[in-house]
């Protein structure tokens, strides 16, 4: 399915270059040639550099969003695995309830949350479990609390902290004003060079469709990378999973 995008993404390129030049390519000023070579050549850079600097701002834009909410997701991994570790030191009633709510937590950002992430927003069940992992710290005894336990409540506080930064980029998506700019500088970029004066003929046609067809591949890239929680090319839940299998190397 995600192939297929692609191919009809290029397809469509091509297609509105091709109909372009059919279209505007048989007139009598593109048979003449009448305009002035230095003033086509000067607003045909115009028009092309606009679309790479926009498309190219777009894909290190979200590039970078995307390695960011990597690194909150690893961030949270970690200290999960760290919050873990220091509950191995409280007593063993204690411990064993901590490590299983935070085994459970983790298991459900994996499996349930992060679906939920695609569509921007977070699973209520994993919050829950979270303020589970704190409610359980809160009631251990008094007489049962030691350097272990604000250890391990300090690294559960770091988890919400992390939690949270993680959340945030649900709303770091590419600004649609320049989606739009970037689809428009898209279309006159194949399209110009029938305005002024392109003939229609077999290889110039042929060559124009090659230029749609890679204009149409970079802004499908665009928008396959505005959304770092959206497949195919997504962040995926792999450092919890890494977390988990940590859980299991800690005795």
């Amino acid at each position: 399915m995600i192939m297929l995008m692609w191919i009809l993404c290029a397809v469509l390129g091509a297609g509105v270059a091709v109909a372009a030049a059919m279209l505007l390519g048989r007139s009598e000023r593109s048979r003449e040639g009448s305009f002035n070579p230095q003033a086509l050549t000067f607003a045909g850079g115009v028009v092309l550099s606009s679309f790479i600097l926009i498309t190219g701002f777009l894909i290190v834009g979200a590039w970078q969003l995307q390695s960011l909410a990597r690194s909150h997701a690893h961030e949270e991994a970690r200290v999960l695995a760290k919050a873990y570790a220091r509950a191995g030191d409280l007593a063993p009633p204690d411990r064993e309830e901590i490590r299983a709510r935070i085994t459970q937590y983790t298991h459900t950002v994996v499996d349930i949350e992060w679906p939920d992430l695609a569509h921007h927003h977070a699973s209520s069940a994993a919050w829950r479990q979270l303020d589970g992992v704190q409610a359980a710290l809160g009631a251990v005894p008094e007489d049962r609390r030691g350097s272990a336990y604000d250890a391990t409540s300090a690294a559960v506080d770091d988890v919400y902290v992390k939690r949270y930064a993680r959340l945030a980029d649900l709303d770091a998506v590419s600004p649609r004003v320049l989606l739009a700019a970037m689809i428009t500088a898209g279309i006159l970029v194949v399209v110009y060079p029938c305005l002024v004066g392109m003939t229609a003929n077999p290889r110039n046609v042929a060559l124009l469709a090659f230029a749609g067809a890679i204009v149409g591949f970079g802004i499908l890239l665009v928008f396959q990378l505005r959304d770092p929680f959206t497949a195919p090319l997504n962040v995926g839940p792999s450092a919890f999973r890494d977390a988990l299998e940590r859980y299991s190397q800690l005795k």
